[in-house]
């Protein structure tokens, strides 16, 4: 019930959100080229990659090609990262609670199923999968300690970006609680990549969500910017973030 109110709220607030100041103790690691360099950074800011439930510091990541084919391409669980029914398998219990009250996606086609006319834009960064919320254009992602309901913060999260041909449209906002940490503008692609990435850190702040925004929902329809269309449309990749800390 919380996310579902959360949801509504966000829909009614997004036409009106006015752009918040970054807070001063924010790294940002950010490019529109070869994004290989800026992730690495990032992630050895974030620390060692944990593969487990019980641990502290280091961190976590999701690029989708975990996700069987039989659930790409329809509605995927929004706990799909972070199952806690007996018996869930340990390796995606990653604390990611993203928007499963809406139709978050996993596509192996570059969401030809959603939109065929935007696909020819999209591209998987690694593997052959990506993620995409197909009927929203601005969506929540909430963190979890792995493995349990337990609600948890993070100092860091990142992602990438396929196809962000404009530098103010794609955006990351951080919260601590309902204070925003700042909104970040993912940065565009360059015409020798299709993907961008950008992460955040915060030296002394806790992120308790992260807002996604974009231009456009792949589910009415029409096609990129990039072939004619209004829209700068997007889809994702790997998501970055530091372990999961109880609130």
């Amino acid at each position: 019930m919380k996310k579902i109110v959360y949801l509504l709220l966000a829909a009614l607030a997004a036409g009106c959100k006015k752009e918040k100041d970054a807070v001063s103790d924010a790294v940002v690691f950010a490019a529109g080229a070869d994004i290989t360099v800026k992730m690495d950074e990032f992630r050895s800011q974030l620390g060692v990659l944990n593969t487990t439930t019980g641990v502290s510091g280091g961190r976590r990541e999701v690029n989708w090609d975990g996700v069987p084919d039989s659930v790409t391409g329809i509605k995927l669980a929004g706990d799909f990262f972070n199952p806690v029914s007996p018996g869930a398998p340990v390796g995606r219990q990653r604390g990611l609670v993203y928007a499963g009250t809406s139709d978050a996606m996993v596509s192996k086609n570059n969401f030809s199923e959603v939109n065929a006319g935007a696909a020819p834009a999209f591209a998987a960064f690694s593997g052959n999968k990506s993620f995409a919320v197909v009927n929203a254009a601005l969506w929540p992602v909430e963190f979890a300690v792995a493995g349990q309901t337990t609600p948890a913060t993070v100092k860091g999260f990142g992602i990438v970006v396929a196809d962000a041909d404009k530098s103010n449209s794609t955006y990351l906002e951080f919260y601590n609680g309902n204070r925003s940490l700042g909104r970040y503008y993912v940065p565009a692609h360059t015409g020798s990549s299709n993907f961008s990435f950008l992460g955040v850190y915060f030296k002394n702040e806790r992120v308790t969500l992260v807002e996604i925004g974009h231009e456009g929902k792949l589910i009415d329809g029409g096609k990129d910017i990039t072939d004619g269309g209004s829209k700068d449309l997007v889809v994702f990749d790997d998501f970055i973030y530091s372990e999961p800390a109880a609130k």
